[in-house]
């Protein structure tokens, strides 16, 4: 089967794309293929007249420009990055939402700072619950309200040492798509927690109650799991990226491969059945 390695559009308005299932076999996302989520239209913004504002419950109010932010000690890590939303097109129910098949992850090295240090240097109250952060993309919400996208983490989330304000991705700097200047990123969370073009970080002492954190990415209907339940972690999961689904085989020694992920911890062992689960 022909291998197609460019982005695959799902919306054009906002984009939204997928990354091709055969570039996922690769240890790094190109950045070119790694997957683009967006709620709203893509915002023109200027380093240059870039700063961060850091307010709310605290002693010390900041405004930090990119030249500021890399004044701090540097971190990179590798991170998978999957949209809560991935397979929803193949769900038996109709959900609500941008119709992804199954190429919204990706995996990148991201570079940047460790938010804890700016919290720190901002001495946030002791009555602190939760960190909330809003990005530079604005529009119109279902409910008819023109919001920003904001989102909030709980404190111990913000203060672990790899969430990380991130201004460089493989190795480049941001793109325009994956959040240039600045975003943040949550190792171990679906994307959604990962907010791009982030432009103010609010310290709070009660927990935020907006439109991205109580009537989207909750859990809805899922057994076991009580109604209104934020998402938060990636779940365990696999995928076999070759041979393609469809593809006619011989009956013969077949070679598979794929990828497994968790948002939780190491993935140790894949378990393959061809009769389901019975052996």
């Amino acid at each position: 089967m022909e291998q197609n390695f460019t982005l695959q559009p799902v919306t054009e308005q906002p984009l939204n794309a997928e990354t091709p299932l055969n570039a996922l076999n690769q240890t790094l996302t190109p950045t070119e293929l790694f997957y683009i989520r967006n709620h709203f239209d893509i915002p023109v913004l200027d380093s240059d007249q870039f700063e961060l504002i850091i307010n709310g419950a605290v002693a010390k109010p900041l405004g930090l420009t990119l030249s500021q932010l890399h004044e701090y000690p540097e971190k990179s890590l590798t991170v998978v990055m999957e949209c809560a939303g991935n397979g929803r097109s193949s769900m038996r129910l109709v959900i609500i939402g941008t119709p992804w098949n199954l190429g919204a992850i990706s995996q990148a090295i991201f570079t940047g700072i460790p938010l804890h240090n700016i919290l720190e240097a901002a001495h946030i109250s002791e009555d602190t619950k939760e960190i909330r952060f809003t990005g530079a993309d604005v529009g119109l919400l279902r409910t008819g309200k023109t919001e920003y996208y904001v989102r909030s983490l709980p404190l111990e989330i913000a203060l672990h040492p790899d969430t990380i304000l991130v201004w460089e991705m493989n190795g480049e700097r941001l793109s325009a798509q994956h959040g240039f200047p600045l975003r943040l990123v949550v190792p171990g969370w679906y994307g959604m927690a990962s907010v791009k073009w982030l432009r103010e970080i609010t310290v709070l002492t009660e927990p935020f109650q907006g439109f991205f954190q109580t009537q989207e990415y909750i859990y809805i209907g899922e057994q076991g799991i009580q109604d209104q339940t934020p998402v938060t972690n990636m779940r365990v999961r696999s995928m076999i990226i070759d041979p393609d689904a469809g593809s006619s085989l011989r009956k013969d020694e077949i070679l598979l491969s794929g990828i497994a992920w968790s948002g939780d911890g190491e993935v140790v062992k894949v378990e393959l059945s061809f009769d389901g689960g019975e052996s």
